[in-house]
């Protein structure tokens, strides 16, 4: 599976290719989209399980900024 970074204007900005970095070490901002690639079935299950628990976190977090995430799978 592949993931990259893209930012509100669909310009590409970065692989997400280090396994053991965390999301904040890319230039994320509000807007951007992560795009998946390279996608098994195994892992579309992972991907939307993952984004749902984000959702989750995201909807019960009052302190955080009101940022979206798109997830968007090929």
């Amino acid at each position: 599976m592949e993931l990259e970074l893209y930012g509100v204007d669909d310009k590409f900005y970065s692989k997400l290719d280090q396994e053991d970095a965390l999301l904040g070490s890319y230039p994320v901002d509000d807007g951007c989209r992560i795009h998946v690639s390279q996608i098994s079935s195994l892992a579309t299950g992972l991907v939307s399980a993952m984004m749902s628990h984000w959702g989750k976190t995201m909807a019960g977090n009052k302190n955080s900024h009101s940022g979206v995430c798109a997830c968007v799978c090929v």
